[in-house]
């Protein structure tokens, strides 16, 4: 790889840099509570390329005694033999700890990974570390999802708990970790979990670049009509690479503006096309990834929430959702570089509600490099609204608000744009029209 790509692939990590005050209030109560909102302060985690400054404020750690009573069985897995040095695989003996009614606790360590851990007709589990670093043995070759030739072997995929045919039973607690994958040719997905019950996915942290072109960090599947998931505190800053720049030597379908195709699948945090149940999103980073950031497009009956997230620079949008019911609430997107101009990253709309009902609530947008509508209200939104939201667009006229024509209501009321460095209007701001109008405004100026 040319050191222009590494060059452009390391901008990401500025990202936070240029929205530092606005990330402060849209990650007000971080790690404070449950699922209710917070209105305490914490300390914002800024880019400045020092590790230590860069993940400030963000706890990696998972105390056992929190959910030890949940469990039966609880198991220290460095006592039953796993190494924590990062030498030696312990894939072994994580076979043998899994099982139902068990919390398993990683004390401070590295462990080395050298194939997914999957588990289906499980019942109660809990796999939590404390300050824990996850690695994987060396990646030679990649086809797809699948390592071919290396150390590690099998599907690229750390754990995967529950399938949509038969989704995990009762409760699940998965965090505490670091995932380190600041060398050559690492990256796999952590979790990929499907659940009928009650799910919590807390305190993780991506250290490097995502460089195996093969399915990003997560995929939490609310999939029963009564199931809860909730992922909060997770930092996936730093993104991930398009499988162009990898060794992977998975085939696309060309699509997207790009002869060679798009990265499918290589997302931060997705969800599940038929997932019925509750997920929420809160208090949580997301950068730079080739195939949207948040991309939480579940099913009709799936409710979503994203509150108080920070997401930036993903390919083709930084928050993708749909579902019943769903909303966005007090979140920040910024777009402040795409990377390769000419094929990949080429639009990265900050904010697309894809379809059913949706309301973005006290959310800024600011695209210092825009490549894409702010805001797009996709043809199959039953009902969108839109409240208190701020939209800075810098350098070059770009839309702002996109509201499809076979959009069933969009109601708006509070919708500000300032435009930096261009002279913006109601023609070039916005295309199509809300069915409710109320308080949108460009440069201080109210239109509506």
């Amino acid at each position: 790889m040319s050191s222009t790509n590494d060059n452009t692939h390391r901008s990401r990590r500025r990202f936070l840099a240029a929205s530092a005050a606005t990330a402060s209030a849209a990650l007000a109560g971080c790690f404070a509570g449950d699922e209710t909102d917070s209105n305490k302060q914490t300390q914002t985690p800024t880019q400045t390329g020092n590790q230590s400054n860069a993940n400030a404020g963000l706890p990696t750690g998972i105390n056992p005694q929190k959910y030890a009573k949940h469990f039966d069985k609880r198991v220290n897995i460095v006592k039953q033999g796993a190494d924590k040095t990062g030498k030696r695989a312990i894939d072994d003996v994580l076979e043998q700890v899994i099982d139902s009614n068990t919390l398993i606790y990683f004390p401070p360590g590295r462990y080395k990974l050298n194939t997914n851990h999957r588990h289906v007709g499980l019942q109660d589990l809990g796999i939590i570390g404390n300050n824990a670093v996850l690695t994987h043995g060396t990646v030679k070759a990649i086809d797809g999802f699948d390592v071919t030739n290396g150390e590690y072997h099998g599907p690229a995929q750390h754990f995967k708990i529950g399938v949509p045919d038969n989704p995990h039973k009762g409760k699940f607690v998965f965090g505490g970790f670091i995932a380190d994958w600041r060398g050559k040719n690492e990256g796999m997905q952590i979790l990929n979990h499907h659940t009928d019950g009650t799910s919590v996915v807390e305190n993780i942290r991506q250290e490097g670049i995502h460089s195996l072109g093969c399915q990003g960090p997560f995929r939490i599947d609310a999939h029963g009509a009564n199931a809860k998931a909730i992922v909060r505190g997770v930092d996936l800053r730093f993104g991930g690479k398009s499988y162009q720049f990898t060794i992977n030597t998975r085939k696309e379908r060309s699509g997207g503006g790009t002869e060679t195709g798009r990265s499918w699948a290589t997302s931060g945090i997705t969800t599940h096309p038929e997932a019925k149940g509750h997920l929420r999103v809160q208090q949580s980073l997301c950068g730079g990834w080739p195939d949207n950031g948040f991309y939480l497009a579940g099913g009709p009956q799936q409710t979503v929430e994203i509150v108080n997230c920070v997401a930036a620079n993903s390919h083709p949008s930084n928050i993708r959702i749909s579902g019943t019911d769903c909303r966005i609430k007090g979140c920040t997107v910024v777009t402040d570089s795409n990377f390769d101009k000419k094929e990949f990253y080429f639009e990265q709309r900050p904010l697309r509600p894809d379809g059913g009902t949706c309301t973005v609530s006290n959310t800024q947008i600011k695209q210092l490099l825009p490549t894409g509508w702010s805001v797009t209200v996709q043809h199959a939104m039953e009902k969108a609204t839109l409240k208190n939201v701020s939209v800075e667009i810098h350098k070059q006229p770009q839309l702002a608000l996109v509201v499809d024509n076979a959009v069933n209501r969009c109601t708006v009321n509070g919708f500000a744009v300032q435009t930096k460095g261009w002279q913006g209007t109601k023609t070039s701001l916005f295309r199509g029209w809300p069915d409710v109008a109320k308080n949108i405004s460009v440069n201080g100026r109210s239109i509506a």
